[in-house]
Parts: structure tokens; sequence; C-alpha cells
């Protein structure tokens, strides 16, 4: 009995006893992005469910939390998904920094605090047109119903695009195949899920964009690291796996689905791992919504990155995207020699090996490997068109950063081969169109020096040299970049270069090549002006003048009139460098970047492209001259739940490409090239991002408006031509109407 009332005795002045003191945490959210506060982002302490936001200064607090390990889970709509581990210690306080990235990248610890450049810092910012797209910018951008990044580049200034159903677009006059295109440090064509050499097809680009970190985009006069090109330069960059921990996310949208698995390579956490593969399933839609239609097009791709810090000062890097579209289409609906299935294969693959010995030095090289394949066979199972490209490449670039300046060199040896096959059915027979098979090198070695700050004052003279054996021919490029401050808070830019583009190998060496073809060449001058408004904003002008001299064209390669007699398309001409003509204009863009509120832009591009071909002495507007050009785009994070976005793109519009005009609303063909327009685009999308948390998981619901001024834009697509009458019917295609669509992407 006395052990009992000991007990009781005992146990009382247990519960008497004063609790365990407590702990406090209190924190700071802050941008990667020039560590800038956030506010309205939740914080919850796993272990009591205890649920704060943090302030317009994104600083938070928790009292009285108990000793240990602790796990905070940080939120915000448009941001990644945080889980930290936090010690605490009784009667203290521990102060903790969390890191923020936009869109669905991985934890990082590191900020950018190259902040002089305000808004958009990780431009390039010698050159005085150029943007960069990243975070929540590419993920509201790309868009739930397409998941392209490549739609997002369309929206930013100065970028005409009107086509709904294709990734491509234009800038400054330029098409992609003057454009240059970057992936993670060597130069490839644009990888596109698409159907080669049919012209009234769509196309999506062959990357993730869950993946993508950043797209940057120059429109002129740019440093010629990768060279080849003669109009703007376009770079894509995949984000590393997580070092934090193994994450996950999946992502279902109206035509397909992607899976994204990552984490640390190794205990140490020396390098990360990521992994993400996308299927469509828009021909499943098609099919059951439209049983009657006649065509199926389908898509798979995955790309994958390890990265791997062997010491302190190297690192090895593997980079790999590889995809794979198909098209189908019914055979009892076809004609003979016409197509009824397309494959389309692609992968770039790149190894990297970066050395750092210093803070100031940087030395990369590149082992990369390019290849594709392409098939379309007819109803009967003919080849109508086949090929293949495979590029082999070693490149080396190194950078020495010193007080006053920079130095940065580079050079590349590529080793390219190419084949391609067409025939089409004509009079009972198939009849070559094309044909050849040829490999060529091509080495080139570029440097650049600035001397002084691009933030004050600086100038950035650059020579590249190019051997190419196609063409047997040695080029020089040089290039000039200069900047000055003429105020705290105004700019001054300025920019010139000649740039060369050799003709492709079908040019050249096909059946209608001309082995005799020159090098392409444009001389770039791009002179603009920023201002900064507040700490958050800013506004741009650039002028530009580019000449263009001796691009290659096919000459009487498209059907037209002469002397009132329709003239069919020339079957055996041969390819010549025959255009000279300018691209000249004037762009206009207020951008403001922040991490809470309202971000984006508005912008208007004034621009001219004109053509002339000496051989014959024809004149004409480009194919891509666009005059007006408005792109807008705006973003506003509500709370840490709910984001609004919307984006409005609207154009004069395009030639319709070849010899047209119209006369009382019908169609015909023309004795002059494009002056027949296809009519004004203009489309406006809407979006709201709703996220939803549990314990362990994180689930955002996208929902979107496409087009939702139902705008009837239309397309150009090759007409049928009554050649006694000369009338064009089809010469106009319909778009995308107004279309509701959601999508979902869950954290895990």
């Amino acid at each position: 009995m006395a052990d009992v009332l000991l007990l009781a005795v005992a146990l009382r002045l247990t519960s008497l006893a004063p609790p365990e003191a407590g702990g406090t945490i209190r924190g700071v959210v802050v941008d990667t992005r020039g560590g800038a506060p956030i506010g309205n982002v939740a914080v919850r302490l796993q272990a009591t469910g205890q649920r704060v936001v943090t302030d317009a200064t994104g600083q938070f607090s928790f009292d009285d939390v108990a000793s240990g390990d602790q796990e905070l889970y940080v939120s915000a709509v448009d941001f990644i998904l945080i889980k930290r581990i936090v010690h605490v210690v009784a009667d203290a306080a521990v102060d903790v920094t969390i890191v923020l990235s936009e869109g669905t990248g991985t934890y990082t610890e590191s900020i950018d605090v190259t902040g002089s450049a305000g808004p958009s810092t990780r431009r390039e910012l010698s050159v005085a047109a150029s943007q960069v797209l990243t975070g929540r910018e590419l993920q509201a951008l790309r868009g739930v119903l397409a998941n392209d990044p490549l739609r997002a580049v369309q929206t930013l200034p100065a970028v005409a695009a009107s086509d709904d159903f294709r990734s491509e677009f234009a800038i400054r006059g330029a098409s992609l195949p003057q454009m240059s295109f970057g992936f993670e440090g060597i130069a490839t064509p644009f990888l596109l899920h698409t159907v080669q050499q049919v012209h009234d097809s769509g196309s999506v680009a062959m990357v993730n964009g869950d993946v993508v970190e950043e797209i940057s985009v120059s429109n002129g006069a740019y440093p010629q690291r990768y060279g080849n090109r003669i109009g703007p330069e376009v770079g894509f960059r995949i984000r590393e796996g997580s070092r934090d921990r193994l994450q996950s996310h999946v992502a279902v949208s109206a035509i397909d689905a992607s899976a994204v698995v990552e984490g640390p390579l190794g205990n140490a956490k020396r390098g990360s791992w990521l992994f993400t593969a996308r299927k469509s399933y828009l021909d499943l839609l098609v099919d059951r919504l439209y049983p009657d239609q006649n065509i199926s097009f389908g898509f798979v791709d995955s790309q994958a990155k390890f990265v791997y810090d062997v010491t302190p000062r190297h690192r090895i890097q593997v980079a790999t995207t590889v995809g794979r579209s198909e098209l189908h289409r019914k055979p009892d609906t076809l004609g003979a020699g016409t197509l009824r299935d397309a494959d389309n294969r692609s992968l770039v693959s790149v190894l990297t090996w970066r050395y750092l010995p210093s803070a100031r030095f940087s030395f990369d090289q590149r082992l990369a490997v390019v290849d594709n394949d392409f098939a379309n066979t007819s109803r009967d199972g003919a080849e109508l068109d086949g090929g293949s490209s495979r590029d082999v490449l070693y490149r080396a670039d190194a950078s020495i950063a010193a007080p006053k300046g920079s130095v940065d060199v580079g050079g590349e040896l590529r080793r390219a081969g190419a084949s391609e096959r067409e025939q089409r059915l004509a009079g009972g027979r198939f009849q070559a169109r094309e044909s050849f098979d040829a490999s060529a090198t091509n080495a080139s070695a570029y440097g650049q020096i600035r001397f002084g700050n691009v933030a004050r004052a600086s100038i950035t003279p650059g020579i590249r040299i190019d051997s190419r054996s196609l063409t047997d021919t040695l080029t020089t490029s040089p290039w000039v970049q200069a900047s000055l401050a003429l105020s705290s808070t105004l700019l001054l830019r300025g920019g010139a270069g000649i740039y060369h583009q050799e003709p492709e190998f079908a040019q050249v060496l096909g059946l209608r090549g001309n082995p005799s073809l020159g090098i392409q060449r444009a001389t770039h001058v791009d002179i603009g002006v920023e201002g900064r408004i507040g700490s958050a904003a800013r506004w741009q002008v650039t002028i530009y003048d580019r000449e263009d001299r001796d691009l290659v064209r096919l000459p009487n390669a498209e059907n037209r009139v002469v002397n009132g007699v329709f003239v069919p398309a020339s079957l055996t001409s041969r390819y010549a460098n025959a255009l000279d003509g300018y691209a000249r204009g004037v762009e206009w863009l207020v951008h403001r970047q922040s991490s809470s509120g309202f971000s984006g832009w508005a912008s208007y591009a004034l621009s001219f492209t004109h053509y002339h071909d000496v051989t014959n002495g024809e004149s004409f507007w480009g194919d891509y001259d666009q005059r007006h050009t408005i792109n807008v785009y705006g973003n506003y994070r509500h709370s840490d739940r709910v984001s609004f976005s919307a984006r409005f793109r609207a154009g004069s519009n395009f030639p319709t490409v070849g010899y047209y005009t119209e006369q009382d609303g019908v169609y015909y063909q023309h004795s002059d090239r494009n002056t027949l327009r296809i009519p004004a685009y203009s489309r406006l999308d809407i979006r709201m991002n709703r996220t939803f948390t549990w314990d362990r998981r994180r689930l955002t619901l996208f929902i979107e408006g496409i087009n939702v001024l139902n705008q009837n834009n239309v397309r150009y697509q090759l007409p049928s031509v009554n050649r006694r009458t000369l009338e064009a019917t089809g010469l106009f295609d319909s778009m995308v109407p107004i279309i509701p669509t959601f999508g979902v992407l869950v954290d895990f």
C-alpha cells in the first residue's frame, strides 16, 4: 500500500513540473535572383501543423518549438516546394534563410547576386536587345495545352509567330534556319517533334518544359561563340537535379503526361541526377472525339542530366535528350503516292568537363553527338522521304575575369554527315526529287576581350574564324559591343558584327545543288538605350539594321503567272546566291520583374524586311516580314496559393509565301511575289494556378483559357489553283478557336 502511495505522489509531482522549455525559429524567405525577400509564402511546422505566411519583408517566426530536429514545409504558388530540417535548441532562437526558385526547379542555397543589372540579371549584358526566360515566366508561357518551351519564346519582345499549330517563330524577319540554336553549350538544329518535308503540319519542342532552367534570346549583334548563322541566337539549358534529397513530380496536361525524378549522387551530395519522360496522348483523344478524322500524331521524349564534382575544381556533366514523333493516316482514304506514315527520331548527348582552378578562370571541354533520322512512306509502303544527319564534335571554351575586363576564347572541331532521299509519284511512276549522301569537316576558333565594366563603360571586340570543307572556304567574322552609363539609371549599348552561314548539304550536293555556292553573310548594327524604373522595372528602346548578302534561293520554285499565263514551279532549277536585302526596325519594351506582386512586360516592334534577287531583278518583302508585332505578358501572385497570368500576342502577319493576289474577296495566282498577306493575328490567353497542400505532397492545378476572345485566326497553306482561271482556293486554314483546358502538377 505504501508503494502505491509513493507512486501516486511521484506521478503528481511529475505532472506539476514545468514543461520543457522550447525554442524559436526565425526565418526569411528570399529569391535566388538577387536575394529579394518574398512575401505571401506559406511556412508550416510539420510536427504541429502550425502554419504562418511571410510578410512583405519575407520574414516568419515560430515560438515555443520543441527542441530537436524540426521539418519546415515551405510552399508558394509558382515556386518550388521546399522541405527544410532545422535543429532547435531549448531557450534559444535559430535563424534560417530559405532560398526559393521559381517554376519547377530544385532547391539550392545559392543566390544570384549580380544585382547591378537590375531585372533579368542573367541576360547577355553586352547585347543591346536580349532576354532570358526562367522560372514562373517559362512555366506560364509554355502553355498547359502543349507544354512547349518554344511557345514561351513566342511571347518574348519582338518575336513574331502566327501559327497556333507550330512552335516556330521569326525574329527581325529571320526564321529558324537562320537562327543560332544552342543546347547545353553546343550548337544544334532546333529540336522539334514534327513531320519533315511536309508543309501543312505542326510541331512541338522536343524538350519537357519542366526541366528547362532557362531560355536566352539575343535578337542581334551578339558574340559569335557558335557561329554559322546570320540571324538571332537562342540558347537552351537543362537544370541540374536536386542535391538536397530525392524528389519527383508528375504533370498531366490536355495532350501529354510527364514525370520527373531527381536526387543527389552519393552520401556526400557531390553531384545530382535528373531523369524525365514525356508522352503525348493527343492521338487517342482525337480518335475518341473525332472518329472520322484521318490523322494521328504522337510523340515521346526523354531528358537526363548527371552532374558530379570529382574535386572542388573538377566537374563532370552529361546531358542527353532523345525523342520520337510519328504520324499515321488511314490508308482507305488516301490516294496512291500520298503520305501514310511518318517517323522522326532525334538524339543529342553532351559530355562536359569543367575545370575551375580559381574564381576568375574557367575551362570547359565538351564532346557531343547529334543524330536525326526520318522516314515518310506512301499508302502502298513506298518511301517518299528519308534521310539522316549526324554530327560529332569536340569543343573547348575558356574564360578569364579581371578587375577591369575579361577574356573569352574557344574553338570547335565538328564532323558532320547527312543523307536525304525524296521521290514523288508522277505519270504513274516515282520520280527522284532529291538524293545525296555526304560529309564535311568544320573547324572554328573565336576570341573576345572586354575592357571596362558593362554596367558603366566598356568595349568588347571579338573575332571568329571558320574553316569549312563543304564549300572549301575560310571566313573571318569580327564583332564589337560597347556600353556607356549615361547616368545611374540610363545605359547606352551598341553592337555591330559580320556574320556568316554556310549553305546546307542539299543546296550544294543535292540533285538541284550548286557546288559553286558561296557563303551567306549578314552585317548587324544595333543601338539601344535602357533605363531603370525603380528597383524592379526597366524600359528599353533598340534601333537595328541587318544587311543580308548572297542569301541562297531556289529560282522559279513556286507557281506564278508570266504574261497572263500560269507557269508551274520548276523541277530543274538550281540553288543560287541570289538574294540581297535588309531587316530594319525599332523595338520598344517595358519590363517589371518581382518575386512578389506583379511581373511582366509590354513590347512593340516595327520591322521591315525586304529582298532583291540579283539574278532576275525581282524585289519582294521577306517571307517573315511582319510589320507590327505586339507581345504582352503579366503575372500576379495573389497569395501563397493563387496566381493569375495572361499573355496577348498580335501582329500584322506575314505574306502568303508565293505569287498571289486578291480581287473582290477572291484569291488568284499572280505575277508579283509576297504582295498578299495573311489576315492580322491576335490571341489572348489567360491562366490561373492554384495549389493544394497536404502532409507530404502538393498539387498545383492549372486552368487556362486559350484564345478567350475567340479570334478567327488563319494560317497559310498550299492552295489548289485553276490553271485556266488562275483562281486559288484553300489558301487559308482556320486555327485554334476558344478552348478551355487544364493540367495538374503533383510534387512529392
